[in-house]
């Protein structure tokens, strides 16, 4: 499979998901539209996972090589640490710039205790799902022709409009620190860990507290 082709199905699909849940929380306000979207976002990530593991072809951030599994897991596992250390300075900067509230994960709970299956869409299908569509696709193609710096710059914006525009400077830091480990070990796998183990430790700390 060509890149170009990766990149539409990967795109298309990650749009498909994103638009598909919100008409179906418009039709399906409460538990069912948690469903719907829980089920929508699960079959989305699974047709992504297909899609990727096709590709044969490096994106210009793999060229240089693959680290080690042992790395991979280093690197991701520390990337949490890394990618909440940003949120915090990214919500300090938003608070001393623009006077922005803190940003909170209250609609988030709220489903969960409705619906917990609503977790495995929170936790893993959207996480993968923008971890293909930002980080592979848009920050692994745009390399070999903004560099480095501007592709993590350009893809960690859209990033951060995509998943939350109202604190579009601390998304943008998150997304570039997310570039930043799959730059590290040359796989999305990397910050896919960092991705994953950042929103179970948040929605876990919120639901608790």
């Amino acid at each position: 499979m060509s890149l170009q082709k990766h990149a539409v199905q990967i795109l298309s699909t990650y749009l498909a998901v994103l638009l598909g849940s919100l008409l179906i929380l418009h039709i399906w306000p409460g538990e069912a539209g948690l469903w719907g979207t829980t089920a929508l976002a699960v079959a989305g990530a699974l047709l992504a996972w297909w899609f990727n593991r096709r590709l044969r072809l490096p994106t210009a951030i793999e060229t240089t090589g693959l680290a080690s599994a042992e790395t991979r897991v280093i690197w991701g596992v520390s990337g949490i640490a890394i990618i909440l250390v940003i949120q915090l300075i990214g919500t300090w900067l938003e608070s001393l710039l623009f006077y922005a509230p803190a940003p909170t994960l209250a609609q988030e709970t709220t489903a969960l205790h409705s619906v917990p299956l609503y977790a495995l869409a929170l936790v893993w299908a959207l996480p993968l799902l923008q971890e293909y569509a930002f980080r592979r696709v848009i920050f692994g193609n745009l390399a070999s022709v903004t560099g480095v710096f501007g592709a993590a710059l350009i893809s960690g914006l859209l990033f951060a409009l995509a998943t939350d525009p109202s604190h579009w400077l601390t998304g943008t830091l998150v997304g570039i620190a997310y570039a930043y480990l799959y730059k590290q070990t040359g796989s999305v796998q990397t910050p896919l860990i960092a991705h994953i183990g950042v929103l179970a430790l948040t929605l876990g700390y919120a639901i608790w507290n």
